[in-house]
């Protein structure tokens, strides 16, 4: 079975700058910082959840926590990129209650685009700068000007208007194809689904639409499938009302035992042991 990447970032502020050669990310992957990418040079795939993007120099893009993802090469010339990583604590002495605060609206809307006319880019960009010079120098007072620049960054970006979302969206047919089978999917994952019968109702042969959706997510139909309904089954297990049984069988599983081993297979945990540990205030 192919690789899920759950990426335990521990830290609670992070921004990198890199250089790189066109390369396809191998794994679709998510983390429980909100991420921040902002392409300096270059075209990008950017497939975040149920959509895939077709990013270019200036975009700047929303990734919220917990959101599977993946970036792959839209042509073959080098691209730049940073990339802030921060998780809620980092800006709750400033902002409390900031998961449902206004700030964070880019997280939570469509599209995770944004594309930035050249004014926008030099003031983003500028932002950034500070952020990456900040980061570096790591004085007595350097986390407090960096949640200000942070908190300066969300702000400027949540006044940019955004194009429709037709506009960022890849017009690739194959792309197009796998998009719509994606979206299938998160809407009927509680269903029992198999390859043949998704293959049929799209007319696409099973052999072509198993590569082809490996290609474009990183991952194969059914570790996409099994990941959907284990990041639904970890929302409810916050109804302690609910037994484990229950929850195997609202998210589409009919084998707890199966259930039980996929869970640990992509959280790590059990699911009792991840319900011990979210009512424990562990998250």
């Amino acid at each position: 079975m192919g690789v899920i990447t759950i990426l335990d970032f521990n830290f609670q502020f992070r921004i990198q700058s890199h250089k790189r050669e066109a390369f396809d990310m191998n794994d679709k992957h998510s983390h429980k910082p909100h991420e921040i990418y902002y392409l300096r040079k270059g075209q990008r795939y950017y497939f975040i959840d149920d959509r895939i993007y077709h990013v270019h120099r200036g975009d700047l893009i929303f990734v919220p926590s917990c959101v599977l993802h993946r970036t792959t090469a839209a042509d073959n010339e080098d691209h730049e990129r940073t990339v802030i990583y921060f998780q809620d604590q980092f800006l709750e002495d400033l902002i409390p209650n900031i998961a449902g605060h206004p700030i964070m609206k880019r997280f939570h809307i469509e599209p995770k685009v944004v594309r930035l006319k050249l004014g926008d880019q030099i003031v983003i960009e500028n932002i950034l700068s500070k952020l990456s010079l900040e980061y570096q120098k790591q004085l007595p007072d350097s986390q407090l000007y960096l949640k200000i620049l942070l908190i300066e960054l969300l702000l400027v970006a949540n006044r940019i208007e955004p194009a429709d979302a037709s506009v960022y969206e890849s017009s690739s047919p194959v792309h197009e194809k796998i998009h719509r089978i994606v979206r299938y999917l998160r809407a009927n994952y509680q269903k029992p689904l198999s390859l043949n019968e998704l293959a049929g109702q799209f007319y696409i042969s099973q052999y072509y639409l198993s590569r082809m959706f490996k290609t474009v997510t990183g991952l194969t139909l059914i570790e996409y499938l099994n990941t959907i309904r284990i990041q639904e089954a970890q929302k409810l297990l916050a109804d302690e009302n609910l037994s484990i049984t229950e929850i195997a069988s609202l998210v589409g599983y009919d084998s707890q035992t199966y259930f039980g081993r996929m869970f640990k297979r992509i959280t790590g945990l059990t699911p009792r042991e991840y319900r011990k540990h979210n009512l424990a205030g562990g998250r």
